[in-house]
């Protein structure tokens, strides 16, 4: 009597395979996830009406040709003016609640990582979120 190679039953197969592949795809999910920015502490974009009236005339002041395209509302500290110079440049200036000017921090190489670009003996906000400008 001869004895072949049993036959593998596919049926007992299916629960390793299924595993498998959620095995898988749970580590295809985690890894595109990685590098994704996590700083999900974003300062919320107000309205221009939300904005206390001195800011924007601060604002006016220091920058009297640029336009505000967002405004961010820093706490209950100041607001962030994100504004495009016209050499293509970001720019985001920092206020406190009475229009004091802050800082401005500038986005030299368009990596979305601004740099201050002021060196102000004004009072530095020390804040809990961050302006991030839309992308």
């Amino acid at each position: 009597m001869t004895q072949g190679i049993k036959p593998y039953n596919t049926i007992a197969l299916i629960p390793i395979l299924l595993v498998i592949t959620l095995i898988f795809i749970i580590s295809i999910l985690s890894c595109s996830k990685e590098g994704e920015n996590n700083n999900d502490n974003h300062c919320p974009v107000v309205d221009a009406s939300a904005v206390p009236q001195i800011v924007k005339d601060s604002f006016a002041v220091r920058y009297p040709s640029m336009t505000v395209n967002t405004w961010f509302q820093i706490d209950s500290l100041g607001y962030c003016a994100y504004y495009i110079q016209p050499v293509n440049q970001n720019i985001l200036a920092n206020f406190t609640t009475v229009g004091v000017f802050v800082s401005e921090e500038i986005d030299i190489d368009h990596d979305g990582n601004f740099e201050d670009s002021t060196d102000t003996q004004n009072p530095k906000i020390t804040r809990t979120c961050e302006c991030e400008i839309p992308r």
